[in-house]
């Protein structure tokens, strides 16, 4: 193949190396259900994937069953026995995909970097979004268009996170954008807010977090609040957000020169770095496996914190995991990881089973 709801936030690495309101939907297309020609057979050929070719997110919706968002081939749903790949083909408006999200409905969506697509259980349709920006993409890395993140909040709001636009707000029939000028400008001068990840806190906060200088941000209901240095959060471009099984927030940072993991007590915010054992400062994201135990996901390996000592997470044959997009459990407590050339394990606490070839 070619990076769960655990996080609502997938990994867009490839962007980093760059980095020194509105009416209802219409309907663009609606396609024909997917059929038994998707589904792929395991005795294929195995595919050579580089490090561009990535499984970019992951999630275990209602049935059980896995999906895996790629940087080229679309989706790719697993029920414990085979694999069915869904592209733009059946309807999704691209076949890069940066995050997935199930509603209470039931219904899935999928946040590509051209756009959003939504999926009932028999076909894909695209949704519009009515983007205020047009395209930009090619000297600037940014792109408004992108749909970085999503969440569905407890009012049944979904949220989409852009790559250069703020933040959307769609309730069913009408979409709302909240920009924010508390990031740096970039070379155009204009307050691109590339939203990286946001989660809903257990009092109905949502946090967003920015790679655009722009820090921390949460969002009450009725106002923004932003948090920088002042607040103790000391580098600005924050890549990753999670709230732990204790209800305790975290975040992660990708400017190295400072700690890359906070976490947040009473409005301040305190962290971890290299110095006190964290494997890298350059921290993309989380996951809280049944012991309490975090999985960090930092630019060099994956790390295992214990709520006191860290240590790199290491295989059998002792040796690190890199380029780590995703983390995910699946309904028999499995976890599921992978990311950069294609790469998909299966960890059942002893043993790491790869899958990265099986989907073909």
């Amino acid at each position: 193949m070619q990076e769960l709801k655990i996080l609502n936030v997938c990994f867009i690495f490839h962007l980093l190396l760059f980095i020194s309101s509105c009416n209802g939907q219409n309907q663009l297309k609606q396609n024909n259900p997917p059929t038994e020609k998707n589904k792929l057979d395991a005795s294929s050929k195995t595919t050579r994937y580089e490090k561009h070719d990535k499984v970019t997110c992951s999630i275990l919706d209602k049935a059980g069953h896995l999906w895996f968002g790629t940087s080229n081939e679309g989706v790719y749903r697993y029920d414990g026995k085979s694999f069915v790949n869904f592209t733009e083909h059946d309807g999704l408006s691209s076949n890069y995909i940066n995050c997935i999200v199930e509603d209470t409905e039931g219904m899935l969506w999928f946040g590509s970097n051209d756009g959003l697509s939504k999926y009932d259980g028999k076909s894909f349709t695209e949704v519009p979004v009515p983007w205020d920006d047009e395209k930009n993409i090619g000297t600037d890395w940014w792109n408004s268009n992108i749909v970085q993140c999503m969440l569905q909040d407890r009012n049944g709001n979904l949220w989409l996170g852009t790559g250069g636009h703020g933040v959307y707000r769609y309730d069913g029939k009408n979409f709302t954008n909240f920009s924010f000028t508390n990031d740096m400008p970039q070379s155009d001068g204009l307050h691109h807010n590339y939203i990286q990840s946001m989660i809903e806190d257990n009092a109905g906060n949502i946090w967003f977090t920015s790679m655009t200088h722009g820090g921390i941000s949460r969002y009450n209901g009725e106002k923004f609040t932003h948090f920088s240095s002042k607040d103790g959060l000391l580098d600005d471009m924050v890549h990753s957000s999670f709230q732990d099984k204790s209800g305790k927030l975290w975040f992660g940072s990708i400017q190295t020169k400072h700690k890359g993991l906070y976490y947040l007590e009473e409005d301040s915010f305190s962290g971890y770095g290299k110095e006190d054992g964290l494997c890298d400062n350059f921290v993309t994201g989380f996951f809280e496996d049944k012991h309490g135990k975090f999985w960090i996901r930092t630019g060099s390996t994956l790390c295992i914190f214990d709520g006191k000592n860290f240590s790199p997470f290491l295989t059998e044959e002792g040796k690190e995991l890199k380029g780590i997009s995703f983390i995910i459990e699946d309904k028999k407590q499995n976890i599921w990881l992978g990311g950069q050339y294609g790469h998909i394990w299966k960890y059942d606490g002893k043993t790491l089973s790869d899958f990265t070839n099986k989907s073909h």
